[in-house]
């Protein structure tokens, strides 16, 4: 929500990647950082990654959990290993391993990637709490949200998906 008061978050899209009775981790999708590229922040990366147009992939602020690892969002393919799958969407995976990478730059990774660091995290029930007291607004998934390009109007669009004007959306809630 507008006003969230957590700068953090503030006009965040996050993809929620799991939910269950332990917390929830989600990534926020439309939040670059300052200009940072996959080579300017891994110095280990494979020659045949290097030597690539993905040393340029642009890198993204995922969540203020563990800043400093990095996290690939990419499309579901069905040669992706060493994945976590979303088991809800089944159309977005993550990963840490470098594999997925090296099968981009040999033309055989994901249709789209996302380079995040760090990620969201609530503990139990901690994001039930924040929905009731109306701190989140919630929209269905869609895979070409999560690998949008115009991150900048994002959130504009999935607010207008909604059906909501921005400028009428009270900050507080209320009991009919």
């Amino acid at each position: 929500m507008p006003g969230m008061g957590d700068a953090r978050f503030d006009r965040s899209v996050i993809y929620m990647f799991a939910h269950d009775d332990e917390g929830a981790m989600g990534f926020t999708v439309n939040r670059p950082t300052d200009g940072l590229t996959l080579g300017e922040i891994a110095s280990n990366l494979p020659a045949s990654v290097s030597e690539t147009g993905l040393r340029n992939l642009p890198v993204f602020v995922g969540g203020p959990v563990q800043p400093e690892s990095g996290f690939v969002l990419h499309s579901i393919e069905p040669h992706a290993d060493n994945t976590d799958q979303n088991t809800n969407q089944g159309q977005v995976g993550v990963t840490q391993s470098l594999d997925i990478l090296v099968q981009a730059a040999e033309g055989k990774g994901p249709e789209y990637m996302r380079l995040v660091l760090g990620y969201a995290g609530w503990g139990p029930g901690q994001l039930e709490n924040e929905i009731q007291e109306n701190a989140w607004l919630i929209i269905e998934a869609d895979v070409k949200d999560v690998f949008d390009v115009d991150v900048e109007g994002l959130y504009k669009r999935l607010i207008g998906r909604l059906g909501i004007d921005l400028a009428k959306l009270s900050q507080s809630g209320g009991e009919a």
